[in-house]
């Protein structure tokens, strides 16, 4: 499952519904529901960085840049 924007924000959105309806019920209690709630955005923030990691990758493990800059002239500024 890919956790871009859109699904997280769609699991924020379900758990921030959900956990105050269970607290209204009485199923949870207030201690209860924040730790729920800090708990998922933490899982999600770890998901998240685990994502960003996973879908990016040094182009150059030897630390070598190709000149993008190469028969390029430079811009001309006035008066310079």
């Amino acid at each position: 499952m890919k956790f871009n924007p859109q699904v997280r924000k769609a699991i924020y959105a379900a758990v921030a519904g959900l956990v105050p309806l269970l607290v209204a019920l009485g199923f949870l209690t207030g201690e209860q529901s924040q730790a729920i709630l800090s708990s998922v955005a933490a899982l999600l923030a770890f998901l998240a960085s685990a994502m960003a990691v996973n879908n990016t990758e040094t182009n150059n493990p030897e630390g070598e840049f190709e000149d993008v800059t190469e028969g390029v002239e430079p811009p001309h500024i006035p008066g310079v």
